[in-house]
């Protein structure tokens, strides 16, 4: 299956490919079970906010969003190749 590389946001391009059917169906998941992380995702994946953005969208520190960015970014991750 096709995947990305979730390093950060900055980080795809068009040479990475990403199937955004597993990706949804996990963002679906991600958000069942811990909503203010796949908000999280929402923020520095697609709308490509850095840390300091995402923190003071949500009204939480870098140092949360940093830490639940990295928790989402490999749940996701594992979620996408497991199917």
């Amino acid at each position: 299956g096709e995947r990305v590389e979730m390093e950060s946001a900055d980080s795809y391009t068009p040479a990475e490919p990403l199937d955004f059917v597993r990706l949804d169906d996990a963002l679906i998941s991600l958000q069942a079970v811990d909503p203010r992380a796949c908000r999280i995702v929402e923020l520095r994946f697609f709308a490509a906010l850095t840390v300091e953005e995402a923190a003071a969208v949500l009204g939480i520190s870098e140092a949360t969003v940093k830490r639940e960015w990295e928790v989402a970014r490999r749940w996701l991750l594992q979620q996408i190749r497991s199917d």
